[in-house]
């Protein structure tokens, strides 16, 4: 044997934002932290800078959890707690805690069979979406996605005063971008149907940060089923060669969504 193999199905998205701010907000004091700053690939220039964008999986997740919810179907919150010190509950109704379907006596849901918990590892797994200013007019690295990239500078001020009491900066991407989710393991039709109706929904959420004012809005162009084939090995020089087939599946997600 030259070389290793592995075959597996994934899901490839393709969406588009006009403006989206994902993260858990604006950070004070001037710092940005909206995208994951990754490296500088100039040593003088900002626009060489790679970014990771935050809160992907977070969002296909709260769609499971709401599309589950309107449908009548009882799947995990995102919290393993039931109840605050203070005996508050925690919990929606229409939810149960994360993992405790997967307990002997319980049925396991269909968000834990494909999202997991601390107990379980999840079925699917986010690739992540490495993103670029279009302004960069150096080579692309691979595996990373050009889009358009800009700071939005803002401060509070006191009232009756132009004195600044807080200032900070939210960084924001618009364009096209793509996110793919590969399969640990094969889904059944239920639990495919279940994720493929998932990513129809998750438009109806805003993305990330400052939804109330028009941010987060995404568009779902193309969602491809694939079956993957990858090989890799050395050549005479040592190089590591990697070829990659693919195959769609589309009618395994029609029949998919039926289910």
């Amino acid at each position: 044997m030259n070389q290793v193999n592995r075959k597996y199905k994934r899901l490839v998205i393709k969406m588009e934002t006009p403006i989206a701010k994902t993260g858990n907000g604006p950070a004070v004091g001037g710092k940005i932290n909206n995208l994951l700053l990754l490296g500088n690939l100039t040593k003088n220039s900002s626009e060489g800078k790679k970014y990771l964008v935050k809160g992907l999986r977070g969002w296909i997740n709260h769609a499971m959890m709401t599309l589950a919810k309107e449908e009548g179907v009882e799947v995990c919150h995102t919290s393993e707690k039931t109840e605050t010190q203070k005996g508050v509950s925690l919990l929606p109704e229409g939810f149960h805690a994360a993992g405790k379907c997967n307990e002997e006596e319980e049925e396991e849901c269909l968000k834990h069979k494909l999202m997991g918990s601390f107990r379980k590892p999840s079925k699917i797994q986010f690739e992540p979406v490495i993103i670029i200013s279009n302004y960069y007019k150096g080579k692309i690295p691979n595996g990373v996605q050009v889009m358009h990239i800009a700071t939005e500078k803002r401060n509070a001020l006191k009232q009756h005063t132009k004195e600044a009491i807080q200032d900070f900066g939210e960084r924001y991407f618009a364009g096209e971008f793509t996110l793919t989710i590969n399969f640990r393991e094969e889904l059944s039709q239920e639990e495919l149907g279940f994720l493929l109706k998932t990513i129809l929904y998750a438009p109806e959420l805003r993305l990330g940060a400052a939804g109330n004012n028009g941010a987060g809005k995404v568009t779902i162009k193309e969602v491809h089923l694939q079956q993957v084939e990858r090989s890799r090995g050395f050549n005479a020089q040592g190089k590591v060669v990697e070829e990659e087939k693919t195959r769609n599946l589309h009618k395994e997600m029609r029949e998919a969504m039926n289910a």
